[in-house]
């Protein structure tokens, strides 16, 4: 989930408190988010999201994260959606704040009669390392979008054992990242996507096509049962999932080799058995 920074067409200003109120009358477009951690099989989630027939998905999108995945960047080496007029407009401007460029994208994706989807880098809001050094435990990009736009959300979540042994293998937090604080952060999530409701990836990948419904559902987009043959072809995309050990089919593997230490250290952390309780996890036996 946490890959290589995009080309920049133009500067986007990190400002989460940016309010347009020349918009406040107007009808509010509708914009749609998915919400995960890293290293919870988001990535793949997604790409059968954005094989959605009538879907354009921009991936992990962020306030605060604009230098590593632009959106306007996205927009336009992905899908073509910026004129040659836009992107002069856009140069003239300089650096344009992260909600009209958001609003800019929408608009050119339901001129096209499609529906934006953005993946948040959520990431960003309750882990951080090593982009961010204190998170904000709060989905800063929905609280940023909400000045502007009528928000779908939904959140997918996956066992805090089977994120861990994941995410603590990446290069780029170890020795920044502790087991205490991944799990205050988890925790945290886990009770924002109460709040907003939420899918387990192990479910999806028992059933993948009963929780695909159910997420285009939430989000008000068809259902395209295709997504099954065409998932593994989709490229816009942030995120690596060519190692991941399902391999080209969508389906469960086993759990990695877990240390009897670190399971005795889970079940005694409060937070572990917090989030356990909030989103149906059991701890392993």
């Amino acid at each position: 989930m946490m890959s290589a920074a995009s080309a920049r067409p133009s500067g986007v200003r990190d400002d989460v408190s940016e309010v347009s109120r020349s918009h406040a009358r107007r009808p509010r477009p509708v914009m749609r988010l998915i919400h995960h951690m890293a290293r919870s099989g988001g990535t793949l989630i997604s790409k059968c999201l954005g094989c959605m027939s009538g879907v354009m998905l921009l991936s992990e999108i962020h306030p605060l994260g604009t230098g590593q995945f632009n959106p306007l960047a996205q927009a336009q080496h992905w899908y073509g959606l910026l004129s040659g007029r836009d992107l002069l407009d856009l140069k003239a401007r300089g650096r344009i704040g992260f909600i009209d460029a958001i609003a800019l994208i929408e608009r050119r994706v339901r001129d096209c009669g499609h529906h934006l989807v953005i993946r948040d880098w959520t990431h960003l809001d309750y882990t951080g390392v090593p982009f961010v050094s204190r998170p904000a435990y709060r989905l800063l990009t929905a609280e940023a979008l909400a000045s502007r736009f009528d928000l779908r959300q939904v959140c997918t979540v996956r066992h805090p054992l089977d994120q861990w042994l994941s995410l603590s293998r990446l290069a780029v937090v170890q020795g920044r990242l502790n087991l205490e604080e991944f799990l205050l952060g988890y925790r945290r999530f886990a009770e924002t996507a109460r709040e907003i409701g939420f899918h387990r990836y192990e479910d999806f990948v028992r059933d993948p096509n009963a929780v695909m419904r159910a997420i285009t559902r939430t989000l008000e987009l068809r259902f395209d049962r295709h997504f099954t043959d065409n998932w593994q072809d989709y490229n816009f995309i942030t995120g690596d999932v060519a190692g991941s050990r399902g391999g080209t089919e969508i389906r469960p593997v086993p759990r990695r080799p877990v240390a009897p230490e670190l399971l005795d250290t889970l079940a005694a952390n409060a937070d572990y058995r917090a989030s356990l309780e909030i989103l149906g996890y059991e701890h392993p036996a």
